[in-house]
C-alpha cells in the first residue's frame, strides 16, 4: 500500500500551525510496518520532527497522528 509519512515542525506559537518539514511516500504492507520508520526519521538530527501523520493514500480511513513528548514519541489516536 503507498503510504504517505507527514514530519512537521514544533508550532512557532502554542495554537500556530507546524510547518512541513517533509512528506516522502513510499509502499509498504501496512501502518504497522511503516510506524516504526517514520518515528526512527522523525528522531533523525536533519529531520527532528515535533510531530508525524502517517497515512494510506489507498485508504484515507488509514491514518496515525504521533507527537513527540519528553518520553519519546505518544499517539494522538489513544
Amino acid at each position: 500500500m503507498k503510504i504517505r509519512i507527514n514530519f512537521f515542525a514544533e508550532p512557532p506559537e502554542p495554537n500556530g500551525k507546524p510547518s512541513v518539514i517533509a512528506c516522502p511516500t513510499g509502499d509498504f504492507a501496512s501502518l504497522e510496518e511503516a510506524r516504526p520508520i517514520a518515528l526512527a526519521d522523525g528522531n533523525k538530527p536533519a529531520i527532528m520532527a515535533h510531530s508525524i501523520v502517517i497515512e494510506s493514500l489507498d485508504d484515507a480511513s488509514l491514518s496515525e497522528q504521533w507527537i513527540r513528548d519528553r518520553d519519546g514519541w505518544k499517539s494522538t489516536d489513544a
